[in-house]
């Protein structure tokens, strides 16, 4: 069917105001979240921080001085954010898991969490990685593990008991040290806290996703 140029005209008219109220509805933030941050805190200046943590921290700190990131909120104590910062350097820079389970499991713990600034991050690390997407959106939806490979299927299942059931299976510690050792059981431990605890402080000040970015569907 061909539209007239009246009709052409009122579809694009419709369809930019459709656009807008998408955009509109993305931008409205409630009142007591910063415009910046889209947080309930204002993103700190990179003067805030001691030398230390500074130059720890550079790679976070924005053009306009600004630290943002998964450590922006933290950093408000500079001594956790410095903290946080060689943890994640002694769980994920100096683990022993494969990218493949390292980046599942920061996925695992960012859904579990639902910490969308580094689910954004990291979804297209563990595509890369290898990661199926089958098995990324059972994580994002949580669903059941039907059809996950087994090596996938522990990890996640670790993650879950973990963060949601507050104690892990016997069989499921079992596997996962079957799969990755004593030390690889415990380093995937050490991963997901540490993606976990970044997420406490963005559930702390409700921090949002930036405008365009997806956030991660509520789930029971």
């Amino acid at each position: 069917m061909t539209l007239s140029l009246t009709s052409r005209k009122w579809t694009a008219i419709l369809f930019a105001a459709s656009a807008c109220a998408i955009v509109a509805a993305q931008s409205k933030l409630p009142a007591d979240l910063d415009a910046q941050s889209r947080a309930r805190l204002p993103y700190l200046n990179k003067s805030d921080l001691d030398a230390k943590t500074q130059k720890s921290l550079e790679p976070f700190v924005n053009k306009d001085d600004t630290l943002r990131g998964p450590l922006a909120f933290a950093a408000y104590n500079p001594g956790v954010a410095q903290a946080l910062f060689d943890l994640h350097n002694a769980a994920v820079q100096a683990g022993t898991l494969d990218p493949h389970t390292r980046e599942l499991a920061i996925l695992v713990a960012c859904r579990e969490t639902n910490y969308n600034l580094e689910w954004n991050g990291h979804e297209p690390a563990a595509r890369k990685a290898g990661v199926d997407p089958k098995v990324i959106d059972a994580v994002r939806l949580r669903r059941a593990l039907d059809g996950v490979n087994e090596k996938d299927a522990a990890v996640i299942r670790f993650g879950r008991e973990l963060f949601h059931d507050k104690k892990v299976d016997s069989a499921t510690f079992a596997k996962a040290v079957e799969f990755w050792g004593k030390r690889g059981a415990m380093d995937m431990v050490a991963v997901m806290s540490t993606y976990a605890v970044s997420g406490y402080f963005a559930i702390a000040v409700d921090e949002r996703s930036p405008d365009g970015k997806p956030e991660l569907p509520a789930v029971k």
